[in-house]
């Protein structure tokens, strides 16, 4: 059904990406696709409808040929019923008015008449449990929100190869479930799917077909089952040290949210939340899509004002206070990580940071290239790198200047696990030195792994603040969320 000969590729301003792949693909297979970060993964899955070269352009060479039809022969608009493509980020994919109209928009432009467009809408919409969704602006929803709805958009074409990059990146333990079980029904009905994952250990049992990428080359290619050796090898799958004894906090509140309230037009996003952070803690906030937490933090550093409560840093308010000034004390890593770029380089990207505020961080500086092998992108554009080294330097960027205060936003999203285990010991290292974490995740491995204290958000409001030990298991095992339904 899909065949790829001999095929390697570069864009317009990289070397080769692709080196060499050779693969068939036969009706039916349910695939999934992974690799160590800039292995060429997303690269791959641009080529099943055309995007390469057609988008992108660069230098293909090789063929690639889907139902027999060659896609440097065909527009990628000819493979619109055919080939259905989720994108790794999906603030890429989203650009209509309303999530109806996101979801409609492939639709109308193969021509289906309205009561069709209509019905596939609310089926998929209740397939996905996103009807609440339907009238509101895809840009002013939560990250694993858009996910989903990037999703609809396409899986409401009833495309019979599926290709999804990342998809269950952003959601949350309900979302993952609820795809899971989507993806296992049309495979179910005899439809290709490829999933391009670093989240392996959440579905693999599903699929029937693994492929490992490193490099640009396949190094692995079987059964599922039998490449569970070589994820652990490779660190596909992290492996976390065994939980330290818990640390006694300082006895020193660093942070402390006091009845903290926000609105965003007539949207009410969380209403009287408090909690505090004592010094040296690693504490892990994590909710449903949509549960007010991206929200939350922005307000920690000043980049959104609440419409009631205040925020105190050290015992004194942060109100009248910029971003700018608090950076030292507060540093914050965005969920998107394109949105917090601004140098032409990765190395520029890393030292703004220590140099505006007057640091010398020589030897710091090499320590976290060295954890997160940043050496090999330091004179790349951050703009150009794949969506999981832009998230690497995005982190690493407020890594080194060393604030007193860091909040991580998602941030093992699109990293394969040994990255996520170089995270874990960096937040170790930072805590022995003191430093004060909050990390904001859907990743409950990782949060169990690092984190000494969960507060849990639901409908906007803190509705569990403890030990990880105490709820981790009933969340991950149950079938229900006892504590979030």
């Amino acid at each position: 059904m899909i065949q790829f000969n001999a095929i390697c590729y570069r864009y317009p301003t990289t070397q080769w990406v692709l080196k060499g792949i050779d693969l068939s693909i036969d009706k039916g297979e349910y695939i999934v696709v992974c690799g160590t970060n800039g292995s060429g993964k997303s690269t791959f899955g641009y080529l099943f409808n055309g995007l390469i070269p057609h988008f992108f352009g660069g230098t293909l060479k090789g063929s690639v040929r889907v139902n027999n039809a060659d896609i440097k022969d065909k527009r990628a608009s000819d493979f619109l019923s055919t080939v259905g493509l989720v994108l790794q980020n999906p603030d890429a994919q989203l650009f209509n008015n309303t999530v109806e109209n996101e979801i409609a928009y492939g639709l109308e432009s193969l021509g289906k008449p309205s009561e069709e467009i209509d019905k596939r809408i609310y089926e998929i919409a209740r397939t996905l449990q996103i009807e609440n969704l339907l009238n509101r602006t895809p840009m002013e929803l939560s990250g694993g929100e858009k996910r989903m709805v990037a999703i609809a958009s396409v899986l409401c074409l009833d495309p019979s190869v599926l290709v999804l990059d990342e998809p269950y990146a952003n959601l949350d333990w309900e979302g993952i479930r609820r795809l899971r079980e989507v993806l296992r029904q049309i495979h179910q009905s005899g439809k290709n799917i490829v999933v391009i994952e670093q989240l392996m250990d959440c579905f693999l049992e599903d699929t029937t077909r693994c492929i490992i990428a490193k490099q640009g080359k396949i190094v692995f290619d079987g059964p599922s089952q039998a490449a569970l050796n070589v994820l652990l090898k490779e660190h596909l799958l992290p492996q976390y040290p065994p939980r330290r004894n818990h640390r006694s906090p300082g006895k020193d509140t660093i942070l402390e949210v006091r009845n903290l309230s926000c609105r965003i037009g007539n949207q009410p996003i969380f209403k009287n939340v408090s909690f505090e952070v004592k010094t040296g803690e690693i504490v892990a906030i994590i909710g449903k899509n949509g549960s007010g937490k991206t929200t939350l933090i922005k307000h920690l550093n000043g980049l959104m004002l609440p419409t009631g409560g205040e925020i105190f840093f050290k015992g004194k308010t942060i109100l009248g206070r910029s971003p700018a000034e608090m950076a030292a004390d507060i540093g914050l890593s965005f969920q998107n990580a394109n949105d917090q770029f601004f140098k032409s380089s990765v190395k520029d990207e890393l030292l703004v940071g220590p140099k505006q505020l007057g640091k010398k961080q020589d030897k710091w500086f090499k320590e976290v290239c060295d954890l997160f092998e940043l050496h090999s992108l330091l004179d790349k554009s951050p703009y150009l790198l794949s969506e999981g080294e832009k998230k690497r330097v995005a982190i690493s960027s407020v890594m080194v200047m060393q604030p007193k205060l860091i909040v991580l936003d998602e941030p093992t999203v699109g990293q394969d696990g040994h990255f996520r285990e170089a995270l874990a010991r960096v937040l170790t290292i930072l805590q022995d030195r003191g430093c004060t974490i909050l990390i904001v995740t859907h990743d409950l491995d990782f949060a169990h792994a690092t984190a000494d204290r969960w507060l849990l958000l639901r409908d906007g409001n803190v509705v569990t603040d403890g030990s990880p030990l105490s709820f981790y298991n009933d969340i991950i095992y149950s079938k229900s969320d006892p504590y979030l339904n």
